[in-house]
């Protein structure tokens, strides 16, 4: 008798299998139970209660315990419960009937996106078709909660959902996900992935790939696939620059908190000698700069931390060269304005002198060891004689 994979036995696949799906249908039935009891709370302190209950309990972390049974893959109870609530229709549509029962709920609308946006947005007919733009809308503003939530905390704790949203769904193949969806509600869904992609992508490669490929709004529709082709239709220009457009409205107006704004302008600063910025509208550029010279200034709008500041500076520095030393001249002079930026405004000076005195240091210790080996090459040693003789 032959054996799986490595030292599992045979059919330990198919057992771990039908164990997540009984752990899937025990989640979702207390899930189930708790909401319906909810619902038919008379006070509002209990349905209050015992939705923040459900929601503290989707998102909690799973335990390795827990990890054996349902799959490594998932690290939180709603990625274990979003694919199952996917598959299973009856359990999606009790589900969204409890769910409607708690609109008022504060609770209510994270819970639904958490568990129902696979089953939305994967299927065309969820929902039906008179309500589905209203349960989209519902989806979006509970993902949107969440996502800011995480962007105030410096978590990554629905990375997942927003994982799911722009990969299977914004950048599906051919776009046929985004196409199935009503025209508001698509567009709703584009905007949500575009303004916390810098946050959940960060830095590295995958947010240029992400702007590069993200479609034109005005180009998905049934049967056409969004163009890429930026010679043909423009549909790459218009792509890029929504995306960057709702990406600076969240930094304007979501995300406040610092760690949410050094992971938006970190990403914004990668961004620079990729040529994605020609593709922008002259108001977006205008509107990104604005921004991100609001975050360099000591005081209000925003009264940015001094983190936020320095990044802020590399990001324009990154992003817009040109100005660099009028940009730096300008806030030495707005911060003398403030006295309680005097003492940072030596600090930077001095930091700055020291960071220009050891950049000349290098620099004439490069062309030093340069010289000599020059020289170096010149002289060849004559053995037995203790002297060298100059080549050439």
């Amino acid at each position: 008798m032959t054996e799986t994979s490595g030292s599992q036995p045979p059919g330990w696949d198919m057992r771990r299998t039908v164990s997540s799906r009984a752990v899937q249908d025990r989640l979702a039935a207390e899930v189930l139970r708790k909401l319906s009891l909810a619902a038919s709370a008379d006070r509002k302190e209990d349905r209050d209660i015992i939705c923040s209950e459900v929601f503290a309990d989707i998102t909690g972390d799973l335990n390795s315990a827990a990890q054996g049974s349902t799959g490594t893959l998932y690290t939180r109870w709603y990625e274990v419960l979003a694919p199952y609530f996917c598959a299973d229709e009856g359990a999606s549509e009790a589900l969204l009937s409890a769910c409607r029962r708690l609109w008022g709920q504060p609770f209510t609308t994270p819970t639904f996106a958490l568990l129902l946006h696979q089953w939305l947005l994967v299927h065309p007919g969820a929902g039906g078709a008179d309500q589905r733009l209203k349960y989209l809308n519902v989806l979006v503003s509970g993902a949107r909660q969440l996502f800011v939530g995480d962007a105030e905390t410096g978590s990554a704790a629905f990375a997942p959902m927003f994982s799911f949203l722009a990969e299977r769904v914004v950048l599906s193949p051919g776009g046929a996900r985004l196409a199935a969806l009503p025209e508001t509600g698509r567009e709703a869904v584009m905007a949500l992935a575009a303004s916390f992609a810098p946050y959940y992508l960060g830095p590295s490669g995958d947010y240029v790939t992400f702007l590069d490929s993200f479609p034109a709004p005005s180009a998905v529709s049934a049967g056409r696939p969004p163009p890429r082709d930026p010679g043909r239709d423009g549909g790459r220009r218009e792509g890029v620059d929504f995306a960057l457009d709702r990406a600076v409205e969240a930094l304007a107006r979501e995300v406040t908190a610092e760690p949410g704004v050094l992971a938006f302008l970190a990403a914004l600063r990668a961004l620079g000698g990729t040529g994605l910025l020609g593709a922008l509208r002259t108001s977006t550029r205008i509107r990104l700069q604005a921004e991100l010279y609001a975050l360099t200034q000591p005081g209000g709008p925003r009264y940015a931390s001094r983190a936020v500041n320095r990044a802020a500076f590399r990001a324009l520095d990154a992003l817009f060269p040109r100005g660099r030393r009028a940009r730096r001249l300008v806030n030495a002079a707005f911060r003398v304005l403030h006295p309680g930026e005097w003492p940072w405004l030596w600090w930077d000076a001095l930091w700055d002198g020291a960071r220009a005195v050891r950049a000349w240091a290098r620099l004439a210790g490069r062309a030093a060891r340069g010289l000599w080996a020059r020289l170096a090459a010149r002289l060849r040693w004559r053995p037995g004689t203790g002297r060298g003789i100059l080549c050439g």
